[in-house]
């Protein structure tokens, strides 16, 4: 029986945590004919909870930077210098540059979507900013950047709902999705906003998205500020605010819940068009004059209508569908579609295809106080 025991597995060729090395995000790059690949990794006891609180200690965060033919042989020549295994499943995010979007998305998703470590639901970004800072920004509190909107963008999101953070996953599937607008947020870094000690702190922030066609075209990049309408079409808004002014002056700001979003298709001649019927519901943050509330929501249908307008003609600059108006008509009739958005067709919207944008806001409550009128 003895030796029996002898011939029994055990966890010999087990490895201890910190015995490997976990990266945690990738950056992509492309210059001077070869992939830039970047990795971080961070220190585990920065990332651990501890007894008493926040961390006493700025979180260690280690960045790679190694070129190659390709995405993998860059990582290959990473692994001269690795002192330890290091290993994918904790990969969390993944950011490409405008450089690398401009050479097709094909090879760049290939090793990401292939190899069998990473994970297809990691957070997708694009960037047009240095990917080394990026990768090596801290958030509040000497918290490790899994902490950051880099790593958990929901949360902020959900406070604050313009642009919608995608996962890998997700964007693969609008890439291919006939109709569908495919698009990455961009990450860039914001030093004036917050201090810490009267010192200015670095922090994430997502200034934008680009976007591509199904055929791996990057059609362009376009700020928050050009998206401004996008929230309002979009079912997923969480929560959004709308400051209505008149006369330069500024009247309210009302937070916006879950917009009800009807998209209906159809022809005018023989091209398309599209109107959007769109319900709201808010609640009153800020009454800086005394209005009605017949007011209010007139002054809010009216900048909603116009941040909507604004948004859809940013895009067809770029030939971009912002609002997805041509997946609508992909769904409601797809020989039509195919007609006016096919392979061979050139880009049909026009600043008259988007007619009629019928906006309805209800002002659910008003705070702890009531209006003034």
């Amino acid at each position: 029986m003895v030796i029996l025991l002898g011939l029994l597995t055990g966890c010999w060729d087990a490895k201890e945590i910190q015995d490997i090395n976990y990266i945690t995000a990738l950056g992509i790059d492309y210059a001077q004919d070869e992939y830039v690949v970047y990795a971080q990794m961070m220190d585990f006891t920065s990332v651990a909870k501890q007894e008493g609180g926040k961390p006493s200690q700025k979180a260690s965060v280690w960045v790679s930077k190694s070129t190659g033919l390709s995405v993998n042989d860059a990582l290959q020549k990473m692994y001269r210098t690795a002192q330890q295994l290091m290993y994918y499943s904790h990969i969390n995010a993944i950011i490409y540059s405008e450089a690398v979007l401009k050479r097709g998305p094909e090879v760049i998703f290939d090793l990401t979507n292939r190899y069998r470590e990473i994970r297809y639901t990691k957070w997708a970004y694009s960037s047009r900013e240095s990917m080394e800072k990026i990768l090596s920004v801290t958030p509040f509190f000497n918290e490790s950047p899994l902490s950051s909107i880099l790593h958990e963008p929901k949360e902020t999101y959900k406070q604050s709902s313009y642009i919608v953070p995608v996962q890998f996953q997700r964007f693969i599937s609008y890439y291919y999705e006939r109709g569908k607008s495919s698009y990455l947020p961009s990450l860039a870094m914001n030093s004036s906003i917050w201090k810490e000690n009267f010192k200015s702190h670095t922090l994430l922030e997502i200034e934008g998205c680009f976007f591509m066609d199904h055929s791996g075209v990057l059609k362009g990049f376009l700020s928050q500020e050009d998206l401004t309408g996008l929230r309002w079409v979009n079912p997923k808004t969480v929560r959004t605010p709308v400051i209505l002014t008149h006369d330069a002056k500024i009247v309210a700001s009302i937070v916006v819940h879950k917009p009800k979003v009807v998209i209906e298709p159809g022809t005018s001649g023989n091209k398309p068009v599209f109107n959007l019927h769109i319900r709201l519901k808010g609640s009153l943050n800020e009454l800086a004059q005394n209005v009605s509330e017949a007011k209010l929501k007139e002054l809010a249908e009216r900048q909603i209508v116009k941040d909507i307008r604004n948004t859809y003609e940013a895009g067809i600059k770029s030939q971009i569908d912002v609002y997805d108006l041509g997946y609508s008509l992909y769904l409601n009739n797809p020989a039509k579609w195919k007609m006016y958005f096919g392979k061979d067709s050139k880009f049909p919207l026009q600043r008259a295809s988007l007619q009629t944008i019928d906006v309805q806001i209800n002002i659910e409550n008003t705070g702890k106080y009531h209006l003034r009128v």
